[in-house]
């Protein structure tokens, strides 16, 4: 398969000692090597790197491990596409040969190529008006140049985009894939974009997706986007990220605006770190990329009714619905994997009728004000709770308690008891009354889990009738788990000890990683990398037999078994070939207990 040759090149390439230790110091330990974990302060070393796994591992406060690509991916703060390419170029491999080539890379291309049709265009003479309208809305042309602005023509140039892009050697179907071109049943063709401002709109690794259009003649829709594509969905890119990403790693903060012209207005006077949504809520494909970049999230987005809707509607899912799904990447072991809220959101409050773009070339010191003094996410949702319930009515009161009372047990427990106070004062309830009337709501919360969580403990007990559901011996176990996980819609959870550590290959670790970010399979596929795509295709046409819900839960529960208890005991062989070589050190010693305890525990399930 294309990404399988392209990770075992650079593999085969590369050796992990040689990768790790031109970040930190590694000393001989044993038939391993061990230093200071270089992802939390420590003194006694705990962190150990295999050469013959080729992988590493802290057994102290990260408990985490993994092979050179996700250490490259956790020092440099990258994500697998990335250290793949800069892998790829440490080990002399060619990210530019055939068998790397897919249908997305030919789109950039083509939209590299029209981004510069539409540049030429919009500094020719048939540019003026598009131009003047730039400089009506504050963006000076070095801005304009920056961010790669252009004009799509009113009507069929010579040459046209069209004739541009096929003396680019580019075929007539690869440019009716983009989109940018569409063709009517007589066999004539239109351009998608007319008379047109033209954004284009990067991933994060500066390559074309599609384009952001605005009218220039005030024509409806004023705004429209390139169709969707395999390089091009606009719910999984962020407008700016490219430029941003950088900024947001130094500052550990990201600020989300909703337009085009709010990034380039920040941009332009020196707030880098802003990103665009492109729309009224960000999404979970965004999201997941932000919580890759930093621990803090501003949304500052229109203050309009339609607005605030679409920012509670998402609040919600983030902060109170996805509580359950949380725990999906909970490992009793290691603890979180992966928390859809583990970035800290809070919300920019904006004067009613301004925008950023507005707000930012008025008064920037204004703006950056509100952007420090942006309260929290969940406090913006228990201020929101009169208008969308009814609170003089004791119902009304009880559906927005109903509402709120996940918020709060979601939350720090630091926290909590500062949002219960803000919520009694919110509802006109004696505080004193508050908690009770919670410990209920939590029973019943309960009570509705374990109900969903019955046909997990009845199908525990009916194991062997699933046996011959497991894979045969071309299909590996990590490679079976992740298609029933990623083709049984209605699964819910993974077992809590499991680790996206445990899959033996970084393309199933990457692909499982997002899935528990995402948890919905179109969603995974629009925020994989492209080099990672064919590797996810791979899976999904494993053939599995028709089994039901029930079959489903107990095939994936014995193949994650088997899966952690081959992890853990090659884990702990490497550890304890090499123990005698550390000093005294509780973490080391806590970790054999602790793997030890798992596989027994591990044994009895089966048993």
């Amino acid at each position: 398969m294309l990404l399988v040759t392209l990770v075992d090149e650079i593999k085969s390439r590369l050796d992990i000692v040689d990768i790790v230790s031109g970040y930190i110091a590694l000393k001989q330990a044993g038939s391993n090597f061990k230093a200071p974990c270089p992802f939390h302060d420590e003194k006694t070393p705990s962190f150990i790197v295999s050469p013959e796994r080729q992988s590493w591992h802290c057994f102290g406060a990260c408990s985490t491990g993994g092979d050179l690509i996700s250490f490259v991916m956790k020092r440099e703060s990258m994500e697998f596409g990335e250290a793949i390419r800069l892998l790829a170029d440490r080990a002399g491999v060619s990210m530019g040969t055939p068998v790397i080539r897919t249908k997305s890379a030919n789109l950039y291309q083509i939209n590299e190529c029209a981004s510069n049709f539409f540049s030429d265009l919009l500094y020719s003479d048939s540019g003026k008006l598009a131009r003047d309208y730039l400089k009506s809305r504050g963006i000076d042309q070095l801005t304009a140049q920056s961010f790669g602005l252009g004009l799509s023509p009113a009507q069929t140039n010579n040459p046209s985009l069209y004739d541009c892009l096929i003396s680019n050697e580019f075929t007539n179907d690869q440019i009716l894939e983009s989109k940018l071109i569409y063709q009517y049943q007589d066999g004539n063709r239109g351009d998608f974009f007319k008379n047109r401002i033209m954004f284009p709109i990067k991933n994060r690794r500066g390559k074309i997706g599609g384009f952001g259009a605005r009218s220039i003649d005030e024509s409806e829709p004023k705004y429209i986007n390139t169709p969707k594509t395999d390089a091009f969905d606009k719910s999984s890119i962020l407008y700016g990220l490219d430029t941003a990403h950088q900024a947001m790693l130094a500052e550990r903060q990201a600020i989300v605006v909703e337009g085009y012209m709010d990034v380039i207005a920040a941009h332009q006077l020196g707030d880098i770190n802003v990103v665009a949504s492109m729309g009224t809520a960000i999404t979970d494909a965004q999201l997941s990329q932000l919580k890759s970049l930093c621990g803090n999230l501003v949304l500052a987005l229109d203050p309009d009714t339609a607005g605030q809707e679409a920012t509670l509607r998402k609040l919600e899912d983030i902060l109170i619905s996805s509580n359950h799904n949380n725990m999906m990447g909970f490992n009793k072991r290691i603890g979180a994997i992966i928390r859809r809220d583990s970035i800290n959101i809070k919300i920019c409050l904006l004067p009613e009728g301004s925008d950023p773009d507005n707000l930012i070339r008025s008064d920037f010191q204004y703006w950056q004000t509100l952007i420090k003094e942006s309260v929290p996410a969940q406090e913006f949702m228990i201020d929101s709770l009169p208008v969308r319930f009814e609170l003089q009515s004791g119902s009304g009161k009880t559906a927005a308690l109903e509402w709120i009372s996940g918020l709060i047990y979601a939350s720090n427990p630091f926290d909590q008891e500062r949002y219960k106070e803000k919520v009694a004062t919110t509802l006109n309830i004696d505080s004193s009354r508050l908690d009770p009337i919670l410990r209920e709501m939590g029973k019943k919360s309960k009570a509705s889990s374990r109900r969903r969580n019955t046909i997990k403990g009845q199908s525990s007990r009916s194991q062997h009738n699933v046996a011959n559901a497991l894979p045969n011996t071309e299909v590996s176990l990590d490679e079976y788990a992740l298609a029933i996980l990623l083709k049984s819609t209605e699964l819910e959870g993974i077992p809590d000890h499991f680790s996206p550590e445990c899959f033996v290959r970084s393309e199933d670790r990457e692909i499982f990683t997002r899935w528990l970010e995402t948890g919905k399979i179109e969603t995974l596929k629009s925020s994989l990398d492209d080099s990672i795509k064919p590797r996810l295709d791979e899976i999904l046409d494993i053939q599995l037999k028709p089994i039901d819900l029930r079959q489903s839960i107990n095939s994936l529960n014995q193949c994650f078994s088997r899966i952690e208890e081959g992890h853990l005991r090659k884990l702990q062989e490497g550890l304890l070939s090499s123990k005698s070589s550390f000093e005294s050190s509780s973490d080391l010693e806590q970790a054999i207990v602790k793997m030890n305890q798992r596989l027994k525990e591990i044994h009895a399930q089966r048993g």
